[in-house]
């Protein structure tokens, strides 16, 4: 950061230096050929120092870098003032060493051996960015003339020597920063007098900041960051009248901002981020008129932006503020600051208009006002703008167009306008900037043509979720060394993808679904190497899938082709995508047969129902034994079920309905425990001993099974479960509903003689005893009479768990099935058990997924409701982790592999809820209660008593519902969307991966980087696995990678802002395709602070 002195004065200087340095060395040689007794006794080297080096450098690990290449025993041995002729060491006139640098040499190993005593004229040591351990060192003797220490950048550990002002009391830099040093800072520190720079950033010091700190009258540096400090800032740094420069961030501090730190009017540069204080900003720093640099981002600050300091500032060139809660709007008086490089307002409350006014300061760079409340249009002036590089105005209520000016801002990387409300068409100058390297305007009202494209260094493009039309944009192929992401999916383009499109090969992402996009699939995406998510679906492609293409995507995960005109065959070929885990071609024209090369796949889900694809289904799909869905249905598929498909230990879900199936399906297909959703239907060639088939034959066909049986005591509904019979379910749940309702109104109780008329898998309907209605199931046979005898009339010995609307009882049937009976007494909650008995049998009837509860059966008698579910083994999530009395040993049994199926698990329940129904349903009381394991872990949510379905016609406006602690902030507003289950689930999440409740950690989450990864402040300095269940031993390898990134998702899911949280397929896709990723560096290395900035 120095020029070159090139004045004539400077080089007569130079030349000067360089006459001493001549004159120095002929006199230590004069030294070397004289007797040292010669020498008056002060002018002496200290006997030993060039030895004590010498011991030092032996004492290290090889190989030692060059800078010890020159320190040699012998020439110590020999001659006192050797070591002045050694790299690294500086001496004095007389042969005294004063100096040693060593930064950056490679050095490791401790300080041990390193005797300071022997070096009594050492006044500068910097040993800094080597790997050296150990401890602070020591010495026998006061070190009078050691002016600078500067030890940063390694790995020591310990202490900070409270006795060091004893031994080195005219210290004026002491730089520690960048180590593992512990223990509290000492307040001895306050003794070194003449010291002006405290540098202790950036290791592990707690206790608080000193007081005593504030009497080092001459300090002008003061950097604690990146130390688990906490308490407040003392007021009594106010004190220190020289100070310049102070930065305290990410230090856990606790407190309002002092103003008496006003007195401190040399300060230049000012950080306090990533803390948790609080209260408004001092009107009295105003008064700091020399402030170059302010950052008080990532706190919990309150109130309004004072206008004040940008009138005082006059030298203000960085003002941070992002990630508070202030409110009010941008004061005008920010135009004041013309000097101003950097502008920060992102994710707070702020409101109003964007003040033209900015558009006059033109030094800016960076200019972030994400994630507010701002409204209006965006002002033009910020054209003028000509030096920024970054834009932020995403996440807020903006309207109206993008201003044309914007093509002026000939600096421009990046610009982020998504989510808002903007409309009409993208200036055509923003796509001729030089320098553009991405533009993320999804979620918005734009359209018409995207304008022609001249910038070439475009990196990503999102544009999703627009109006948007005509072709696509040829001008993108002008970037095709650096277009990684391409978003235009959910617009109105058409016409073909551009024949230069295959020249876009640093491509790793595509999303195009959704639009009118046409051409051959062939000639489109089949040479790019880096490829790793393809999103075709929804469009009108055709042609033939080649196995040339698929052989090019080495790294494809993810490949979604649904809905288009596709035809021909599946290529063998596809065998070669040794990558990928979703394959998903569902509502094309594809005919011939299955490719048993796909067996050779990782693969997790396998879509390709309603083609034309017939053959027998391969045995090779067995092989993949990572397979959770896999749906062939609609399609012309004969032969049998193969054995095989048994071998798939994790399959929750398979379909091979409507095909032309024969034969005798395998009987274990029936009693896999991971196989949830088992879809048969359509296949009368079928049979076996599953419910819904009718039985073999002698001969393996099909039999004449024993026809329909006449309605009793047992009702039996053996459904397959399509779509038909789902339909048949929910209007026999809306007629028992029905009756609720009215006998509600009448206010009588329920009465077992009552009835409604529901309707039979057989499509006839029946009147059925309301003490029995519509007990159903496809495996399990039972009556209310057995539920009863079975609980021995309700006894509490058979009570497994009380909630705030019932008890649940635990039912053996005779069938031999363990079930879950959950009672509900009307005459002690009234309508509110009414409505979450309403609640839950309205949504358990519309929802079927693996990890969601199975509901077999509901009914009415003598003012109780019955709500007959599955039996889940293990019982709650709460009892897993915890056990009845929460002991240490509680949850070891609970290991990594099971805690990340039950998280993948609450992820797939969550996103079928929020995606997959129509329309979507939020569960809103998520918590340790209501998530069920099974005997394998795996997830089952369960109590749907206050869910409720996402109406577009109506306010989202709810009552309070939902267990303390998982409840999502912004309900206290009383507004609920499907972001308040992901707050929930992420709360769990980090519950399971902890083995505790994370409320003091997701407290410490409360102000978020929500442009970012949500990491939060408190707990970024501390070691990812410390955070980690320490019952269980820490996780490696692969299994290290998903449960990092599952904190990372965590962190993501419980941001403050609901809008920054991801959805929750994402959530569950992400967690699907990450189970084989690996670490970059050791689990031991990871902090909470190491993961800003990663996404979902």
């Amino acid at each position: 950061m120095f020029a070159a002195d090139c004045t004539a004065e400077g080089l007569d200087m130079k030349r000067h230096e360089a006459t001493t340095s001549s004159r120095r060395r002929v006199l230590l040689l004069f030294f070397l050929l004289l007797s040292s007794s010669q020498l008056p006794r002060g002018a002496r080297a200290a006997p030993g120092e060039a030895e004590a080096l010498v011991d030092w450098k032996d004492s290290l690990k090889l190989p030692w870098a060059g800078a010890l290449a020159t320190w040699d025993r012998k020439a110590a041995a020999n001659s006192t003032v050797a070591a002045c002729w050694w790299q690294s060491v500086s001496c004095d006139a007389f042969g005294r060493v004063v100096g040693i640098d060593v930064a950056g040499a490679g050095l490791a190993g401790t300080l041990d051996a390193l005797d300071l005593s022997s070096l009594p004229s050492l006044a500068n040591l910097n040993l800094s960015f080597n790997s050296l351990t150990g401890s602070f060192p020591s010495t026998n003797l006061p070190l009078l003339s050691i002016t600078s220490v500067d030890f940063s950048n390694n790995n020591l550990s310990g202490p900070i020597p409270a006795v060091l002002p004893t031994y080195m009391p005219n210290l004026q830099l002491l730089n520690v920063s960048s180590n593992q040093f512990t223990g509290g800072i000492p307040p001895s520190l306050a003794n070194l007098t003449k010291l002006q720079s405290l540098v202790l950033g950036k290791n592990l010091l707690s206790g608080g900041i000193p007081p005593a700190l504030g009497s080092i009258s001459g300090l002008r540096v003061l950097e604690l960051h990146s130390n688990p400090l906490g308490g407040a800032i003392p007021a009594s740094l106010g004190n220190l009248l020289s100070l310049e420069r102070i930065n305290v961030s990410m230090a856990l501090l606790e407190s309002t901002i002092p103003s008496e730190l006003s007195r401190c009017t040399n300060l230049t540069d000012i950080s306090l981020a990533i803390n948790k204080l609080t209260g408004e900003l001092p009107v009295s720093w105003a008064k700091l008129t020399k402030v170059r640099e302010f950052n008080v981002s990532k706190n919990m600050l309150t109130g309004e932006i004072m206008p004040d300091y940008f009138t005082a500032w006059t030298g203000l060139a960085v003002f941070q503020a992002d990630n508070n809660r202030f409110t009010g709007g941008i004061p005008t008086e920010v135009g004041m600051a013309s000097g101003l490089e950097l502008l920060s307002f992102a994710t707070n409350n702020l409101s109003g208009a964007i003040p033209t006014i900015i558009g006059s300061l033109t030094n800016l760079v960076l200019l972030d006002l994400a994630e507010n409340e701002f409204s209006g249009t965006i002002p033009r002036t910020l054209g003028n703008l000509t030096r920024l590089k970054i834009l932020r105005l995403y996440n807020n209520k903006l309207t109206g167009r993008l201003p044309d000016e914007f093509g002026n801002m000939t600096a421009l990387h990046k610009l982020s306008v998504s989510t808002n409300m903007l409309e009409g068409e993208l200036p055509a100058g923003l796509f001729r900037l030089p320098d553009l390297i991405y533009i993320i305007a999804f979620e918005n009202f734009f359209s018409g043509i995207i304008p022609p494209i001249s910038s070439s260094q475009l990196t990503v493009i999102s544009m999703a979720n627009n109006n948007f039309s005509g072709k696509l944009p040829q001008g993108l192929c002008l970037s095709a060394d650096t277009l990684s992401y391409l978003g235009l999916d959910s617009n109105q383009f058409t016409g073909a993808v551009p024949a230069c499109y295959r020249n876009l090969t640093k491509l790793v992402r595509i999303r195009m679904a959704n639009n009118r996009i046409a051409g051959d699939v062939s000639e489109i995406f089949g040479s790019h190497p880096n490829l790793y998510y393809i999103d075709l679906s929804g469009n009108s492609f055709d042609g033939k899938l080649t196995g040339q293409w698929a052989q090019q995507l080495k790294s494809l995960r993810y490949l979604n082709l649904d809905g288009n005109r596709i035809a021909g065959t599946i290529p063998p070929g596809f065998g070669s995508m040794a990558a990928l885990n979703d394959l998903s071609i569902a509502s094309n024209l594809l005919a011939g047969a299955i490719p048993p090369e796909l067996g050779q796949l990782p693969l997790l889900s396998v879509n390709l129902r309603r083609n034309k694809l017939s053959g027998a289904i391969p045995p090779a799909l067995g092989n993949v034994t990572g397979m959770l869905q896999l749906d062939l249905s609609g399609n012309e598929l004969d032969g049998g079920v193969p054995v095989e498909l048994t071998e798939l230990k994790r399959i929750w879900y398979l379909n091979l309905s409507s095909n032309n199936l024969t034969g005798e399906v395998p009987a274990l297909l029936g009693k896999m425990n991971s196989l949830t959703d088992l879809d048969l239907s359509g296949n009368p060639g079928l049979c076996g001993d599953i419910a819904g088939l009718k039985p073999c034959g002698s001969d393996g066909s099909a039999g004449a099974g024993n026809g329909p049986r006449r309605y009793n005591t047992r009702l039996i509904l053996a459904v397959a479960l399509s779509v038909g019979a789902a339909l048949l379910i929910s209007m026999a749940a809306a007629a028992f509903l029905l009756v609720v309702r009215k006998k509600r109104k009448r206010r009588t109780g329920v009465h077992a003689t009552g009835g409604a008329e529901t309707t039979t898998a057989s499509g006839s309907t029946t009147n059925v005893p309301l003490l029995q209605t519509s007990i159903w199931s496809r495996e399990v046979e039972f009556s209310f009479e057995d539920i009863v005898a079975a609980t021995e009339h309700f006894n509490e010995a058979h009570c497994i768990g009380k909630g705030s609307f019932g008890s649940v009882y635990r039912a053996e049937v005779p069938s031999g099935h363990s079930l879950a009976v959950k009672r509900l007494d009307a005459s002690e909650t009234g309508d509110i058990s009414e409505k979450s008995f309403e609640n839950e049998v309205r949504a358990l009837t519309r929802v079927r997924h693996r990890n969601i509860v199975k509901l077999h059966g509901f009914s009415t008698t003598d003012g109780f409701m019955y709500l007959v579910y599955e039996r889940v083994e293990r019982g709650s999530l709460c009892r897993v982790l915890y056990g009845d009395g929460g002991g240490e040993r509680s949850g070891e049994r609970f290991d990594w592999p099971a805690r990340m199926r039950a998280i993948r698990g609450l992820a797939h329940a969550l996103a079928y809820l929020h995606h997959d129904c129509s329309p979507p349903m939020i569960h809103r009381d998520v918590s340790v209660n209501n998530v069920l394991l099974d005997a394998d872990y795996e997830t089952r949510l369960s109590d749907f008593g206050t869910a409720r379905f996402l109406s577009p016609d109506r306010s989202n406006c709810t009552t309070v519902a939902g267990s303390y602690g998982y409840m999502a902030p912004e309900l206290a507003y009383l507004r609920v969307t499907t972001k308040c289950d992901v707050y929930s689930f992420g709360v769990i999440a980090m519950e399971i991966l902890t083995g505790k409740f994370p409320g003091g950690l997701i407290s410490s989450l409360y102000s978020l980087d929500e442009t970012q990864a949500g990491v939060g402040k408190s707990s970024a300095l501390l070691l990812l696995r410390d955070l980690l269940d320490h019952r269980l031993q820490a996780p490696d390898g692969q299994l290290a990678a998903q449960v990092v990134f599952a904190f990372v998702v965590a962190l993501s899911c419980v941001r403050t802002n609901p809008d920054a949280r991801p959805t929750m397929r994402i959530v569950a896709q992400e967690l699907d395709t990450r189970q084989r990723s690996a670490l970059d560096r050791p689990l031991g290395a990871i902090m909470i602070g190491d993961l800003l900035g990663s996404r979902v």
